[in-house]
């Protein structure tokens, strides 16, 4: 451990600071006031369609105060929705608004932009190793009633 960055865990943690910098930067400098948090709800939201505030914090991997602070604040600047679950009354569900969905192909052009430069140099086949390698990982770390072979 005394040459941390022989550690794969620390460019991954590494790279998850830089990006997530890096794409809120982006954002600023394109005029969309998104912070990476929320980029990360509304990409659940336009691939997945509603969700419960519970099934975002699973998928983010952030607790369920964190995100119901994310989600008040998204609110707030008319990116989602809030509505009673019309099945269960004691649920929410969480809805991309009008303005969320038009802000979609900016939004996904900015984070192309940025994944493509992560990107250079990088071979399609290097790419696909390292995505398997990172799920494994993930997967090695979650809690033994998740399914090992389950993809993420």
């Amino acid at each position: 451990m005394d040459d941390y960055e022989s550690i794969p865990l620390y460019w991954i943690n590494r790279l998850g600071f830089v990006v997530r910098k890096e794409l809120a930067r982006r954002f600023q400098d394109n005029g969309f006031d998104i912070s990476p948090e929320e980029w990360a709800i509304l990409l659940i939201l336009w691939n997945k369609g509603d969700q419960t505030p519970s099934v975002l914090a699973d998928a983010t991997i952030r607790d369920r105060t964190t995100v119901t602070r994310l989600l008040d604040g998204m609110v707030t600047k008319g990116l989602i929705k809030r509505e009673t679950d019309p099945t269960d009354r004691r649920k929410m569900r969480v809805q991309v608004s009008d303005l969320g969905l038009s802000l979609k192909d900016g939004l996904v052009a900015v984070a192309r932009d940025l994944i493509a430069q992560t990107l250079d140099g990088i071979t399609p086949e290097d790419a696909a190793q390292t995505v398997q390698t990172l799920r494994r990982m993930s997967l090695n770390l979650l809690p033994e009633s998740e399914p090992k072979g389950a993809k993420s």
